[in-house]
């Protein structure tokens, strides 16, 4: 766990810690609803929501589909009725750049009508938080967004959001995403061969000399298994497999 100017205290790296297991057992509403409750208890916030969307070869939107956490019923039937997401500043930025965004910095970046600010603000939906990410073939991307007036806007709350998303990514998918379930492993046998070293702390240069190839065949088969899982770092091809059942705990 990363602290960074003590930002996050020794319980907030058990919290978080705690979050990552419990978001690797999602697989319904109910769970992520869960997951989601669990985080409020290290952040405060009074609303939140995800989504998935599929995107083509431009970056287009081609569906969206949302797990509404807590956000105003209303709100959402306003959004839909007057079509908001044809000109929501947030919801553009993030399946842009797929970075951590503070909405009052995205309105002030995109002209944003007063309609949509008004209608907002009048559901205590003015300021907030959105993060999101996309898988590495640039086809699914998420979206998380918290607000309300109980939002911290502070260094600790943007490290804690960026170091779950990753894992509420995963999540999302396999509940709204049923489609990324496989039958049959995607992995050959020698990927998780190196899986399952990886698992063990091993190195690319320690895992070369176990199986007697170049450490730049180590990488490359460690590039394709975050393809197939889908994934961004080596620690949570892990956790993803672990939960595939793909590799074993021992």
């Amino acid at each position: 766990m990363i602290f960074k100017k003590n930002l996050l205290s020794k319980r907030d790296a058990v919290s978080i810690l705690e979050l990552i297991h419990t978001s690797l057992f999602c697989s319904n509403e109910d769970d992520f609803r869960s997951l989601d409750t669990e985080l409020r208890r290290v952040i405060s916030y009074d609303f939140s929501v995800s989504g998935l969307a599929k995107m083509d070869n431009h970056g287009c939107l081609t569906s969206y589909e949302i797990i509404n956490l807590g956000y105003p019923s209303e709100w959402l039937e306003v959004y839909t009725r007057k079509n908001f997401y044809q000109i929501d500043s947030i919801v553009k930025e993030n399946f842009t750049y797929f970075k951590l965004q503070r909405w009052q910095d995205t309105f002030r970046k995109y002209f944003t009508p007063k309609e949509f600010l008004y209608y907002a603000e009048d559901f205590g939906l003015k300021d907030g938080f959105t993060h999101g990410q996309k898988n590495l073939m640039n086809t699914t991307g998420s979206l998380f967004s918290i607000s309300g007036n109980s939002v911290e806007y502070t260094k600790r709350t943007e490290m804690i959001l960026e170091l779950v998303m990753p894992h509420l990514h995963q999540a999302i998918i396999r509940i709204v995403d049923q489609s990324v379930k496989k039958s049959a492993s995607p992995l050959s046998r020698r990927e998780v061969e190196v899986l399952n070293w990886l698992k063990q702390g091993k190195s690319s240069w320690d895992i070369s000399m176990i199986l007697r190839i170049s450490e730049r065949t180590v990488n490359y088969h460690i590039n394709n298994i975050k393809q197939k899982l889908d994934v961004v770092n080596r620690l949570q091809a892990v956790a993803v497999a672990v939960q595939q059942g793909l590799i074993e705990i021992e």
